[in-house]
């Protein structure tokens, strides 16, 4: 999935793009981008679930658990303040202290933070922006628009266009867009965007006629700036971190 960050306007380039994700079966690891006394931000890879589930499968609240132990011996502290889906790569903030847990928490529920996501989608724009705003519901294990008369809950996000391609051999187009989530919900793009005759790629569970035989949907948490949990002032905000997932990443944080 680190192929998004490849990208380019070249149709010959997003080919080669669309056939890496389709093929790419390899399990990546994760990779720190940023890390202080309060403060780990990771590049979550695909098939890494955010933490457990009782059974074997890998999943990043063990790995930083078992990182930060190495580091420094005896139990260590990590809060996992957001979430990504298993099949979602990209970046994920994790506290190191109950300090920062609870003010990132804050952050997540109040929607003070930013989160940009890319998604390779089926289908081609009428429009190269715009914004979607929908009552969703948990059906099962899928989220879907609510029906007339069903309460579902608001959920919102903004999309703007940064490219797409038409295949050399058959009438399809496909779009990578740019998304602000500005809500959150169980699988909220996914449903969204499969709303819209947009399917994210390689999502069957949402529709997607091409399906994925790696661990990654065409979906990838491409940025997140929220404001350092340890240096927030009284009544504003503090100094922001901004955090942005890509192939070789290594500390691509800045504070401003």
């Amino acid at each position: 999935v680190i192929w998004f960050l490849h990208f380019s306007l070249r149709r010959q380039r997003l080919m080669c793009i669309r056939d890496m994700y389709i093929y790419n079966t390899r399990m990546l690891a994760p990779v720190i981008i940023y890390e202080d006394n309060h403060l780990l931000i990771v590049q979550k890879p695909p098939g890494y679930l955010s933490q457990p589930d009782g059974g074997d499968r890998p999943d990043l609240l063990t790995w930083a658990g078992a990182y930060l132990a190495r580091r420094k011996p005896g139990r260590a502290f990590v809060g996992l303040v957001h979430r990504l889906d298993r099949s979602v790569g990209g970046v994920v903030a994790l506290a190191k202290t109950s300090k920062a847990a609870a003010r990132l928490s804050l952050q997540f529920r109040e929607r003070s933070c930013e989160k940009i996501y890319l998604a390779l989608v089926s289908g081609r724009m009428t429009e190269k922006s715009g914004r979607l705003d929908n009552d969703l519901v948990r059906v099962g294990s899928l989220t879907r628009l609510a029906a007339a008369g069903e309460k579902g809950k608001l959920c919102s996000l903004s999309w703007r266009l940064r490219a797409e391609m038409k295949t050399e051999t058959q009438d399809e187009y496909f779009s990578l867009l740019e998304i602000n989530l500005l809500t959150g919900f169980k699988h909220q793009i996914r449903a969204q965007l499969t709303a819209q005759g947009w399917p994210v790629l390689g999502d069957g569970k949402y529709g997607s006629p091409i399906k994925a035989r790696g661990p990654s949907i065409g979906l990838w948490a491409e940025a997140l700036i929220i404001d350092h949990p340890t240096k927030m002032r009284s009544g504003s905000a503090g100094d922001q971190v901004s955090a942005i997932a890509g192939p070789g990443t290594t500390e691509k944080e800045r504070l401003m």
